[in-house]
């Protein structure tokens, strides 16, 4: 009687099976449409809102395509890294002719990029440092920006929501694939991002709908005088205005090669022009807008009492590791400080110095602090941490060349 009932269900399997087959078949098909479906969504909701790699790392991704360029330069060459600090205060072009009027030929690169804090600068360092190294050439100078509060606790969880996405897009697939060997889940999900989803990772879309539910941050109290930003907008708008008169065949790239990624020097615009900058960062500089700025450093990046992340400090000293792979010289500095309204407490300062003696330590790198010099005061600045075009970067490459004019000159 067994035999017999086992034979019958094996008879009935056998010619359920094609059946059961084409019915998992049409489960994976729907599935895999679903999923389809669901990153069609996304790759439209992104469209429509203009969220793309090239948005968000637009100027890093323009400099990281010029490389083959820059290391094919004949010149010597130097780079400055760092923040969106170095993009406003460091003139490039100013730099080198400077020093080629006193006999020190050199062909020098901005590299300052805003929105990376040490952990994607670690990535981006080494790209360049690939590049310069697979064509066998080396930068005479490096420096790179040390910028504390962008290394500290609050800047790192304020970018939590992207560290997939940037990562994805700076790493190479060489390095996704280790992250995929030591985290498949992690691996598995920047590929998709990197190759699926443009950059785009489901943790940004929902920080996107998420802002209007989190806590707002803190606002000044001082009041606005509507007749300055009435005053500002116009200036603005001429300044729009004298750009596309002064550059008609400017391409609109965010790194431009043509001005070795800085921006543009006074000696090509017109008195006209200086002088609306002249006032329009006077419309800036009120204090309504600086302790607004100052206000909003303090929540996104602790600004002030600089509590460091450990985790963005040792990505901080790959930086400078990698940049040694390539450069004859690398020196670490940190820019100047608007201290009329950037004041940090003493507890503050000796946290500074702690890091950067183990930068120091660890590296053995040079490290100038340029945070106080006489070369640039609080007038200078646009904001409380950028320097202002044809004032603060004109006045801070100065001293630059002045630093670094006798270093070199000795290489050389």
């Amino acid at each position: 009687m067994s035999s017999s009932t086992s034979n019958s269900e094996y008879a009935v399997s056998a010619e359920n099976g094609p059946a059961e087959r084409f019915i998992y078949l049409k489960i994976l098909l729907a599935i895999m449409l679903g999923m389809g479906l669901s990153l069609g969504i996304v790759r439209v909701f992104t469209h429509l809102n203009d969220a793309s790699a090239e948005t968000f790392l637009g100027r890093v991704l323009e400099a990281q395509a010029a490389l083959p360029r820059i290391v094919s330069e004949d010149d010597e060459l130097m780079m400055f890294f760092g923040s969106s600090m170095v993009e406003a205060g460091f003139s490039a072009r100013q730099f080198d002719r400077e020093l080629a009027e006193q006999g020190v030929a050199i062909k020098s690169f901005n590299f300052g990029f805003g929105g990376l804090n040490p952990m994607f600068q670690d990535y981006l360092s080494r790209r360049i440092a690939d590049e310069f190294e697979r064509e066998q050439r080396t930068l005479k100078l490096t420096l790179i920006e040390f910028n504390p509060f962008q290394t500290t606790v609050a800047r790192r969880n304020g970018a939590r929501e992207i560290e997939d996405s940037f990562v994805a897009l700076l790493a190479s697939p060489r390095e996704l694939l280790e992250i995929t060997r030591d985290d498949p889940t992690t691996g598995i999900l920047m590929g998709t991002i990197r190759y699926l989803r443009d950059g785009v990772s489901a943790e940004m879309i929902t920080s996107f709908f998420g802002r209007a539910f989190q806590a707002q941050r803190p606002r000044t109290q001082l009041p606005e005088d509507p007749a300055i930003v009435e005053r500002r907008d116009e200036l603005g708008e001429q300044l729009s205005q004298k750009f596309a008169e002064e550059y008609p065949d400017f391409d609109g790239a965010e790194w431009s090669y043509q001005w070795q990624g800085a921006g543009t020097i006074p000696e090509e615009r017109s008195a006209e022009t200086r002088e609306i900058f002249t006032q329009f960062y006077k419309t800036l500089r009120t204090d309504h807008e600086l302790d607004d700025d100052r206000l909003s450093r303090i929540h996104s990046a602790d600004i002030i009492d600089l509590n460091f992340d450990e985790t963005l400090v040792a990505a901080f000293i790959q930086v400078v590791r990698n940049f040694q792979r390539i450069s004859e010289h690398v020196e670490v500095v940190l820019l100047p400080k608007n201290t009329d309204w950037i004041k940090n407490p003493p507890d503050a300062i000796a946290r500074q110095q702690q890091v950067l003696e183990r930068i120091a330590a660890e590296t053995g790198v040079s490290i100038r602090n340029f945070q106080t010099i006489d070369a640039v005061n609080p007038e200078m600045f646009s904001d409380t941490t950028h320097l202002a075009r044809y004032s603060g970067d004109v006045a801070f490459t100065d001293f630059l060349v002045e630093q670094y004019r006798p270093l070199l000159r000795k290489q050389r």
